[in-house]
C-alpha cells in the first residue's frame, strides 16, 4: 500500500511539472506511451564557385589580313582565390573577324578555347577580341597585318613648279601572300613644303591591283613634297622635288609649321594666317641680279630672333627665305625688298596672327528682337561670339559651341551648331570672331527672350546667365522673338453716337492685339468679335434697382423714388449654357450678377429668354488688324437697351497657328441728353 501511494505521489508530481513546462511555453511533452515527432534537418544548399577573373592569351599576336591562318585564344577562369574553375561558362566575341565559336565550357584545368582569324577583307587592322565569364570581363588585342600599298617610282621624281611636266605615279596594293587586290579603295593626301597637284583624289584598283595618279607640281611650291595612298588599312608613300622655274621677284612661297601652304591664284600669296607660337617660312623667287632680300614685318620677328622686324638674306639659287614668329595678336603687313644692287621691285603680304588658349568669350545678337518665322518669311538675328586670351589677344580657329537655354518649343533654330573663330579678317568679322544665325521659330518667346550660350569646346570658357558675374567671360545673348497674339485688349470711345433716326447708340470701340512682348500682330490679322446679353435690370426712370430692392415713386415734381426690400436688381441670363434654348428650370431662374447667389423666389415664366440676345445689339462678325495691331469697329445698341442690359464682347484670333481669346463685359450706357431728364423707357425686364 505504501509503495503504491508512493506512485500516485511521484504521478502527480510529474504530471504538474508537466503543466509547469506547458505554461512556461516550453517543448511539448508527448504524453506517455506515445512516439515523440522526428525534427525536420536544416539543409545547407552547396556554394556555387562564380569567375571572379579570367586570365587571356594568344597563340600569336598578329594574324594575316587575309584569313589564311588562324590563332587560338585561350581564357582560364579564376575564383576569388585564384583557383581554376571548371564547368564555368565563358562568351567569346571581336570586333572583327572571325571567331570558331562564341560561347564555351571550361574544362578540368579551367580552360576554355576558341580560333580566331581575320576573314577575306584583306584590311590592315587591330581586332579587340573580348571574353567574359561570370563577373570578369577581359580583352585582347590582335593585330591583323600583311597586306600593302607601294609606289612606282617611290622617290627621285622631280616637277617643274609651272604644272607643264606631270608624272605618273602608279600604286599597288597585294594581300599578306603578295597577290593583288582588285577593287579595293584609295585614298591620297599631300604633305611637305613643296606644293603639289593630283589627280584623282581617290578611287579603286583596277583589276591587277593597280592606282595611278598624275602629279604636277605648282607655282610658287618649291620644295620636297609627299603624296601619300591609303588602302587596305595601311600607307604607302612617293616622294617629290618642285622646283622653281619662273624668274619674276615675288613670294612664291610659304610653309606653315613645315607644311607647303597653297597659293589662291597662281604665284601669288597675297594673305595667310598663323597663330602665336607658328612658324612661317616665306619664300621669294629671285631673279637675276638681285643678290640680297630684305624681309620686314610690322607685327612679329624674323627667325626667332625677339624684336628683328627687319632682316637681310642673300640669293640662294635663285631663292631667299625667312622665317616669321609672332608672340602677339594682330595683322602684320608683311614685305620683301631687292635691296642688292638697290631696286624699288618689292611684294606683299598680309598675315593675320591669333592667340591660341581660349580664356574669354562674349557674345552679341543683332537685331535683338526678330519677328517669328511663318511660310518662307523667316525672323533671324546674327550671333556673333569673340574669344581672347587672358590678355585680351583674339584667339583663331576655335571651334564655338552655340545652344538655346530655354527653347520656346516653336523650331527656333542655331545654324551651324560649331563655328570656328576667324583666323583672318574679313565678311564683316574681326580676328577671333565666330558668327551663326538664329532662326525664329513659330512661336514667340517671353519678355527676356530666347537666351543663348557660347562655349569655347574644350574649355570651361562660356557666356553666362546676365547678373551672374562668376568669370570674365560675357552674359548670354538675348534674342526675343515676337509676333504671336497672346493678348487682346479693348477700347471705347468716350462719346456715343446715335444712328440715322435715332433709336439705337452706336458706340466706337476698337480692339488691340499684340504678342507677348508687346508687338503688334501682323498686319491683316482676322479677329472674330461676338456679343452675349450676359445680364439684365430692373429698374424704372433711368435708376436700375439695387440687389434685393424694389423702387416705389414718392415725388412726381420733383421726381423722386424710394426702394424698399423686394425682388429687384440685376441678374444672369436666363440661358445660362448660351444655346439658345430654354433648357430645364432655366426659365424663371434668378441668379445674381453681382454675387452669384440665387434670388429668393421664382422669376416670371414666360417661355421666352430673359433677355433676348437682340437686347445686346450687333457688331461686325469679323474685323481686321492694321499694322499697329488695331483693329476698329462700331458697337450698335437699341436704346432700349441702355442702362439694363449688361453685355460680354468676345474677340478671338489665330495668328500663325497660336490662338488668343479676350473679353470684356460692361453695361450699356446712355447720353447724359436722354438720362436729364430722363427720356428712355424703363426696364423692359420683370422679375
Amino acid at each position: 500500500m505504501q509503495i503504491t501511494h508512493l506512485k500516485r505521489t511521484q504521478l502527480l508530481f510529474v504530471s504538474a511539472l508537466v503543466l509547469a513546462l506547458a505554461g512556461c511555453g516550453g517543448r511539448e511533452v508527448p504524453a506517455a506511451g506515445t512516439t515523440p515527432a522526428a525534427s525536420t534537418p536544416v539543409v545547407t544548399p552547396p556554394v556555387v564557385a562564380t569567375t571572379t577573373s579570367l586570365t587571356l592569351s594568344a597563340s600569336a599576336n598578329t594574324l594575316k589580313s587575309d584569313g589564311s591562318d588562324s590563332i587560338t585564344i585561350t581564357a582560364t577562369a579564376l575564383d576569388a582565390g585564384n583557383s581554376v574553375l571548371t564547368g564555368q561558362a565563358v562568351t567569346f566575341s571581336a570586333s572583327t573577324g572571325q571567331l570558331s565559336a562564341s560561347t564555351g565550357t571550361t574544362d578540368a584545368t579551367g580552360i576554355a578555347k576558341a580560333s580566331f582569324s581575320a576573314g577575306a577583307s584583306g584590311i590592315n587592322r587591330t581586332a579587340t577580341v573580348t571574353v567574359t565569364s561570370g563577373a570578369a570581363t577581359m580583352q585582347l588585342p590582335i593585330q591583323i597585318t600583311g597586306s600593302t600599298i607601294s609606289a612606282n617610282p617611290s622617290t627621285g621624281t622631280s616637277l617643274p613648279d609651272d604644272g607643264t611636266t606631270p608624272a605618273t605615279i602608279v600604286f599597288t596594293a597585294k594581300n599578306p601572300a603578295g597577290v593583288a587586290v582588285a577593287g579595293t579603295t584609295v585614298t591620297l593626301a599631300k604633305s611637305g613644303v613643296g606644293n603639289i597637284s593630283y589627280s584623282p583624289t581617290s578611287g579603286s584598283t583596277d583589276a591587277n591591283g593597280q592606282f595611278s595618279v598624275v602629279v604636277s607640281g605648282v607655282v610658287g611650291g618649291a620644295g620636297a613634297a609627299m603624296l601619300s595612298a591609303t588602302a587596305l588599312g595601311t600607307t604607302g608613300t612617293a616622294s617629290f622635288t618642285v622646283t622653281p622655274v619662273t624668274s619674276t621677284f615675288s613670294i612664291s612661297g610659304l610653309s606653315l609649321n613645315a607644311t607647303a601652304l597653297t597659293a589662291a591664284t597662281t604665284n601669288n600669296f597675297s594673305n595667310t594666317s598663323m597663330q602665336i607660337g607658328d612658324s612661317l617660312l616665306v619664300t621669294v623667287t629671285v631673279p637675276a641680279p638681285t643678290t640680297q632680300v630684305t624681309f620686314v614685318s610690322t607685327t612679329g620677328f624674323w627667325n626667332n630672333v625677339a624684336n628683328q622686324t627687319s632682316l637681310q638674306v642673300p640669293v640662294a639659287a635663285g631663292t631667299a627665305s625667312a622665317t616669321l614668329n609672332t608672340t602677339q595678336a594682330g595683322l602684320a603687313s608683311v614685305q620683301v625688298l631687292a635691296t642688292t644692287p638697290a631696286s624699288t621691285i618689292s611684294d606683299t603680304l598680309s598675315v593675320s596672327m591669333t592667340a591660341i588658349t581660349p580664356a574669354t568669350i562674349t557674345l552679341q545678337a543683332s537685331p535683338s528682337v526678330i519677328p517669328k518665322s511663318a511660310g518662307t518669311s523667316s525672323g533671324t538675328s546674327t550671333l556673333i561670339a569673340t574669344v581672347n586670351d587672358a590678355t585680351g589677344q583674339p584667339v583663331g580657329g576655335a571651334p564655338v559651341f552655340f545652344s538655346i537655354l530655354n527653347p520656346t518649343g516653336g523650331g527656333e533654330t542655331v545654324s551651324p551648331a560649331v563655328a570656328y573663330t576667324t583666323t583672318t579678317t574679313g565678311n564683316g568679322l574681326n580676328l577671333g570672331q565666330a558668327k551663326v544665325t538664329l532662326t525664329a521659330g513659330s512661336l514667340s518667346s517671353t519678355a527676356n527672350g530666347v537666351q543663348v550660350r557660347a562655349q569655347a569646346l574644350g574649355t570651361s570658357v562660356v557666356t553666362e546667365a546676365a547678373g551672374l558675374n562668376a568669370t570674365a567671360s560675357g552674359n548670354d545673348a538675348a534674342v526675343v522673338i515676337g509676333g504671336t497674339a497672346a493678348s487682346m485688349a479693348f477700347g471705347q470711345a468716350t462719346v456715343l453716337g446715335v444712328n440715322s433716326n435715332a433709336t439705337a447708340y452706336v458706340l466706337p470701340m476698337s480692339i488691340t492685339v499684340a504678342d507677348g512682348n508687346g508687338n503688334p500682330a501682323p498686319m491683316g490679322t482676322v479677329v472674330s468679335l461676338s456679343l452675349w446679353p450676359i445680364a439684365w435690370s430692373t429698374g424704372i426712370a433711368c435708376q436700375k434697382d439695387p440687389d434685393g430692392f424694389v423702387p416705389t415713386i414718392t415725388s412726381i415734381n420733383p421726381f423722386t423714388v424710394t426702394y424698399a426690400v423686394g425682388n429687384g436688381g440685376t441678374f444672369f441670363n436666363e440661358d445660362i449654357n448660351e444655346n439658345l434654348i430654354l433648357d430645364g428650370i432655366e426659365d424663371g431662374t434668378r441668379t445674381y450678377y453681382a454675387t452669384g447667389g440665387a434670388a429668393p423666389g421664382v422669376g416670371t415664366i414666360d417661355a421666352a429668354i430673359t433677355p433676348s440676345n437682340s437686347m445686346a445689339g450687333t457688331v461686325p462678325a469679323t474685323v481686321t488688324t492694321d499694322a499697329t495691331g488695331l483693329a476698329v469697329f462700331d458697337l450698335t445698341y437699341p436704346k432700349s437697351s441702355a442702362i439694363w442690359t449688361v453685355v460680354r464682347l468676345r474677340a478671338r484670333t489665330v495668328v500663325q497657328g497660336s490662338a488668343a481669346v479676350g473679353e470684356t463685359q460692361f453695361r450699356f450706357g446712355a447720353l447724359q441728353s436722354d438720362l436729364s431728364p430722363c427720356r428712355l423707357s424703363d426696364s423692359p425686364h420683370r422679375f
